[in-house]
């Protein structure tokens, strides 16, 4: 038998691995509850960025404000248009896309979003608001926000 290295985990690695733990059932979660609908988080999160805009954005700027990094907004673009949530707006430079919601997507919003803050609510039911909102502070530090 392999001799063993004993190791004394730090607070901080432990808040790491509880950290990766809780969004790892967060992940699976949220995969089960957009994947009712025939869609992704990411799908989603496109569809909430545009829903949050003043005005058409650009691929690449829906992009930037991803959850997920390793999102490819092309295909997610694609699909959503398919579903008729979002549509392709023609541009003076044809490198450039603009992306729009539709009434369709807006209704989609509508229709599915007391469920999203609903298990939101849920999942956060165990801390207070107050804990909640250390909670936020303290993440955002973490994403140097």
């Amino acid at each position: 038998m392999a001799k063993k290295v004993k190791i004394t985990p730090s607070v901080a690695e432990q808040a790491l691995i509880r950290l990766m733990r809780v969004g790892d059932r967060l992940w699976r979660e949220s995969d089960e509850r957009f994947g009712q609908w025939g869609l992704t988080d990411n799908h989603y999160n496109v569809l909430r960025i545009l829903n949050g805009a003043s005005e058409p954005m650009r691929q690449v700027e829906i992009g930037r404000k991803m959850l997920s990094s390793r999102a490819n907004v092309t295909k997610l673009i694609d699909s959503l248009e398919e579903r008729k949530f979002v549509r392709r707006l023609a541009c003076g430079d044809r490198r450039v896309n603009l992306i729009e919601l539709t009434d369709e997507g807006v209704k989609f919003i509508e229709d599915t979003l007391p469920e999203v803050i609903g298990k939101a609510n849920e999942t956060m039911k165990p801390l207070s608001r107050d804990e909640q909102k250390t909670l936020f502070t303290l993440l955002g530090k973490l994403l140097g926000e």
